[in-house]
């Protein structure tokens, strides 16, 4: 960490006070609601300021490109917008128990001094954490009198780094003060890579300083502060190093220390007096002599964060002899997910037996604990590929090829990956040390009755409905009936959005512990609500009191959760919102899921959709150069690539098309005399020249639509080129 001067840029313009007037009053709105109304709502932020992009610039400069907490490099494109002071419910660390509060800090959400760049890490890490010694400060404190909750967290842009940090040769850091200790569990700053490439960059330092010998002390500090430019990374950290270093060895009577500094750094190391090393380290960190005897370092312990992955994201997939599946590599990175600032998500579309419903089951039994998988009851063996019946010669050359076994390969987006070995006995292998949450739900949800055991958790529960359809899956309301108002009021406020509740509804829990939607109009128990309702209430109930019991609280819940046919039971105007809704409820959590429709697509942002297609030997692929998703109507996603329907103006003349289309065994010719039967359907446009393009691109698509093309992309680009190039050879007769 290395303190940053933000005073020497300009506050932009759309953070200034007379340019947020509409947000902020907003946020008062929010602010004067009763209590219980207050707290089961989000609060109405634009994110869109913070991240537009003369921000994010503006932040990139005053950073330097670098995180503000471990100094890490971050790249301009993947550039996102962080508080250092949370949004919402704010909490403590191990050693700050105090309660989280679900109304700090909306109002400081467009303050210039709170927003930071951050690496992936240290946001996953820090989280909504925000410990301080006092009770926490009212709403819309001024930014400047905010410090008076004594935060434990370091403001690298408020705070003398120096006077709470201090680092070791070999890359560690320790904490000089409390708020120094508590700073480095909060951002897990001992994690091996950044120990490692502060360790690189001492040790470049230490070389550097083995050159100066005989260089005056003006040289010495010119060369030094050139190779301690504030653009580099882990800066901040060198300099704390060395300069503690050298005070130190000035501060000595007794000859240069032996160790880290016996290299005779500049000729006037034994001919300097103490005032001459003090001027020097002033000169080079900016600040002010710290005298040695208030420099107590504290070791901080250490932690194996590598091995947590309950704070990691699914970034690829691979997959080989799985079921239908004989090899398949997929990635759900997402840009269009970092630069909004939200968890990744993903859809699988295709039709079926293209193996989305495997894939779904691929990524739990990969990311399952060995605990978890063994209380499945299930016969792995049955997922592997089988290619029909084998000779018994086949048989024992395919039990001894180790091409044969199946393989699930996870690699989450911390760099780690996770490989689980069926082999062909049956038995599995994997990776021991996975511990992050994974729940699943199967197409087929049936729902169990809790009435009788409230206490009694089952995380099997929460995953074996995706491999059995026959296993039902908890419905929590008798849990959400009894569990205690902490708990019950995040809940209330994500169960808004899930089910779209207005402004004048609320989620009242009564003495009696029946729930009810509240409204002017009327009450309504949730257990007298439809069917679709229902089901859609279980399963979110389901994920939160999974999320609760794992983490506390669902505004940093983190984990995958998978639904399969997420359409069920719904009614279109749910399945409009859905996605959204579970993304804004539970915004740190990954959905992957599959659907037949649509309206299930709102929601989810490019990149983010995966259409599987099986070719005519029964290979999946994944197509590839899809259009972006976000905008495109229902009706534009039916009859694009995302499902390749022909038409929805008629399924008669649809089936008989796709029927002559796969019979045509490549002979164009039989389009061509089919089109003209469908000669109506040509006339699309309002003149001429606009029936000729879509009549173009009609054939052309009919063409592709069942080709083994998988860039889809290409083939758009094939069609504009080819409907150009018959346009153009056809004015020039026309001017001939």
């Amino acid at each position: 960490m290395r303190e940053v001067v933000r005073g020497d840029f300009e506050i932009p313009s759309a953070l200034q006070v007379e340019n947020l007037a509409s947000e902020m009053s907003e946020l008062k709105k929010h602010y004067d609601l009763p209590e219980y109304s207050r707290l089961t709502r989000r609060p109405k932020l634009n994110a869109e300021i913070w991240r537009s992009k003369n921000i994010r610039s503006a932040l990139f400069r005053v950073f330097k490109g670098k995180c503000a907490y471990c100094e890490s490099s971050i790249v301009m494109e993947g550039v996102d917008v962080h508080h250092h002071r949370p949004l919402m419910n704010a909490k403590g660390d191990a050693g700050n128990m105090l309660k989280a509060s679900a109304d700090h800090y909306a109002w400081y959400a467009y303050e210039w001094n709170n927003l930071i760049l951050l690496c992936m890490q240290c946001s996953r890490f820090k989280a909504n954490l925000f410990p301080t010694v006092k009770d926490r400060i009212p709403p819309f404190t001024p930014w400047e009198d905010a410090d008076q909750e004594e935060p434990q967290l370091l403001d690298p842009c408020r705070d003398n780094v120096f006077e709470h940090l201090s680092f070791k040769l070999g890359g560690r850091c320790l904490g000089k003060s409390r708020r120094g200790k508590h700073t480095i569990n909060i951002l897990k700053l001992n994690r091996s890579d950044l120990v490692s490439h502060r360790e690189e960059s001492f040790y470049e330092t230490l070389t550097l300083l083995g050159t100066l010998r005989g260089l005056d002390y003006v040289e010495c500090l010119r060369v030094v502060k050139k190779h301690l430019s504030e653009g580099k990374v882990y800066i901040g950290a060198t300099k704390t190093w060395i300069s503690e270093g050298l005070i130190e060895v000035s501060g000595s009577k007794s000859p240069l220390k032996r160790g880290q500094f016996e290299t005779e750094l500049a000729g006037f190391v034994s001919i300097s007096d103490e005032k001459r090393w003090k001027d020097f380290c002033v000169a080079l960190t900016g600040k002010d002599f710290i005298p040695v005897k208030s420099m107590r370092s504290v070791e901080v312990e250490l932690e194996d964060y590598e091995s947590n992955n309950k704070l990691s994201r699914i970034s690829s997939l691979s997959i080989s002899n799985f079921k239908g599946i004989g090899k398949l590599e997929m990635s759900f990175a997402s840009d269009s997910s970092s630069r909004k600032g939200v968890a990744p998500a993903a859809v699988l579309l295709g039709e079926n037996s293209t193996g989305k419903s495997s894939i779904l089951q691929a990524i739990a039994i990969g990311l399952m604990s060995p605990k978890l998988r063994g209380q499945l009851n299930v016969d792995f063996n049955f997922f592997r590929k089988r290619n029909g019946p084998l000779s018994s010669e086949a048989k024992f050359s395919e039990f001894n090829s180790a091409e044969n076994e199946t393989f699930i390969e996870v690699t989450f987006d911390s760099g780690r990956t996770s490989r689980v070995n069926i082999r062909l006995d049956g038995s599995v292998v994997s990776d021991d040390s996975l511990n992050g949450l994974v729940l699943a739900y199967g197409a087929h949800r049936n729902f169990g009755d809790e009435s009788n055991s409230t206490g009694y958790f089952r995380r099997a529960s929460s995953v074996e409905s995706l491999f059995d359809r026959s296993k039902s899956i908890p419905h929590s309301m008798n849990w959400l009936e009894t569990v205690d108002e902490e708990k019950f009021v995040p809940i209330a406020r994500a169960m808004r959005e899930i089910l779209d509740l207005k402004g004048n509804q609320e989620i009242v829990r009564l003495e009696s512990k029946e729930i009810f939607i509240s409204s002017p109009s009327g009450d309504v128990s949730l257990m007298e609500l439809s069917d679709g309702y229902r089901a859609l209430f279980a399963v979110a109930l389901d994920i939160m009191r999974n999320m609760i019991r794992e983490w506390g609280n669902l505004e940093d819940s983190r984990g995958t959760v998978l639904i399969d046919e997420i359409e069920t039971h719904l009614h279109p105007r749910w399945k409009m919102q859905v996605v959204g809704a579970l993304r804004q409820a539970m915004p740190q959590v990954q959905f992957i899921f599959t659907t037949h429709d649509p309206l299930c697509l709102r929601g989810m942002l490019k990149d983010e959709v995966h259409v599987l297609v099986k070719n005519e030997s029964g290979v999946v692929n994944e197509m590839t150069g899809l259009p972006d998703v976000t905008g495109m109507r229902a009706e534009q996603l039916l009859t694009s690539e995302f499902f390749g329907l022909a038409s929805t103006s008629d399924p008669a003349v649809t089936r008989e098309l796709d029927r002559k289309i796969l019979s045509g065994s490549g002979d164009t010719k039989h389009l061509e005399r089919f089109s003209e039967q469908l000669a109506s359907f040509s006339l699309i446009g309002d003149t001429p020249e606009q029936q000729v393009v879509n009549e173009a691109l009609r054939l052309h698509i009919i063409e592709e639509l069942h080709s083994k093309k998988l860039d889809r992309a290409n083939v758009r680009k094939e069609a504009v080129e080819l409907i150009l190039q018959k346009l153009r050879a056809h004015s020039a007769k026309g001017v001939k």
